[in-house]
């Protein structure tokens, strides 16, 4: 019974990592992230604790039945404590990639608007194929 939760518990662990993938995935693709490795990390973090969101209902629900834990004299469900630190985890990672992110995407959009202020040249003729 035991190997059975290690098991399910394993199998939560990397589906909530390869959904976090892939939505990550589709996050990057949708918009591009100009903050580096720390702010791609944090994308994927607050990604994966979204997602794990759902497996982590369903698993406890259909496999794993952990008992109540008391805090503060209250008895607490361990998923209720499980999706509430998820969420929070995810919306910590979104803030902390929204600051990573900010500086970096201000300068972006600043040379974008740089390169389309400054208009058509002879050079951007020559070299569009048109």
């Amino acid at each position: 019974m035991e190997s059975e939760k290690a098991v399910a518990l394993a199998a939560l662990v990397l589906i909530a990592l390869r959904l976090g993938w892939l939505v990550h995935g589709r996050s990057v693709a949708r918009q591009a992230i100009h903050g580096g490795l720390l702010s791609l990390s944090f994308n994927y973090l607050s990604s994966a604790c979204f997602v794990a969101i759902l497996p982590t209902v369903l698993m406890t629900v259909l496999v794993l039945h952990p008992r109540p834990v008391e805090l503060a004299g209250i008895a607490w469900s361990p998923l209720l404590l499980a999706i509430v630190a998820l969420g929070l985890g995810s919306l910590l990672f979104a803030i902390l990639h929204a600051l990573a992110e900010r500086g970096p995407l201000q300068r972006a959009e600043e040379t974008l608007a740089s390169l389309e202020s400054r208009g058509w040249t002879e050079q951007d003729a020559r070299t569009s194929g048109l």
